[in-house]
């Protein structure tokens, strides 16, 4: 009954160990409840050192027995192969803060998460190289289109249009290897496309 109400309060104070504690919380604290936070929010056991420096200073020593009871029951619920899979594909780390009896669980979604955030960026890495290659193709035809027209308006010499001249041949030159790269630039991403897209059915029962 008593985790039960654990979990209940704990949806509204989840964020309260983010700062350090104060004199009140200190003097107030219920340590079960504070290691029960910590373990749903997966910070390790260890943490209770945080709280312990946060106290002393008060006058209060944080009970190591309560705070692990909930750490523990709090670890329950963070430690699970769905939690773990979510925090993978956010690219989050694992602080080894899951007990034994759990840790083979959740390290079999978060591996799985880790994968297919690795392929994510992959994709997203690909499609912006293949963006930036049209983007670069786009300004290119713009500025050959602008140049052209300057070296035939009237008002250049001969050493000004040769000039304008050269730019343009540079500027053909970096379309003509943008277009040569383009097809392997579409290629890989259609392949970071596929794998994603294929290991996002393997894990759909996340």
């Amino acid at each position: 009954m008593y985790l039960r109400f654990l979990a209940l309060v704990s949806v509204t104070v989840l964020l309260s160990n983010c700062a350090n504690m104060n004199k009140s919380d200190c003097l107030t604290a219920d340590w079960q409840l504070i290691g029960f936070e910590d373990g749903s929010l997966g910070e390790n056991e260890s943490h209770v050192a945080q709280h312990r420096k946060d106290c002393s200073e008060h006058g209060v020593t944080p009970d190591l027995a309560l705070y692990r009871q909930g750490h523990f029951e709090g670890s329950k619920q963070f430690c699970t192969t769905t939690n773990g899979f979510n925090r993978g594909l956010k690219g989050k780390e694992y602080k080894r803060n899951c007990p034994q009896q759990f840790e083979e669980a959740f390290l079999s979604g978060f591996t799985d998460g880790q994968h297919l955030y690795s392929l994510k960026k992959v994709l997203n890495q690909r499609a912006n190289e293949l963006e930036d290659a049209y983007k670069e193709l786009d300004w290119l035809e713009h500025t050959i289109a602008e140049k052209s027209e300057v070296m035939i308006a009237d008002g250049l010499n001969r050493d000004q249009r040769i000039v304008v001249r050269d730019e343009i041949s540079e500027h053909q030159e970096q379309q003509r290897f943008l277009y040569s790269v383009l097809h392997e630039l579409k290629q890989e991403f259609e392949n970071a496309s596929l794998a994603y897209e294929q290991a996002k059915r393997e894990f759909s029962q996340y």
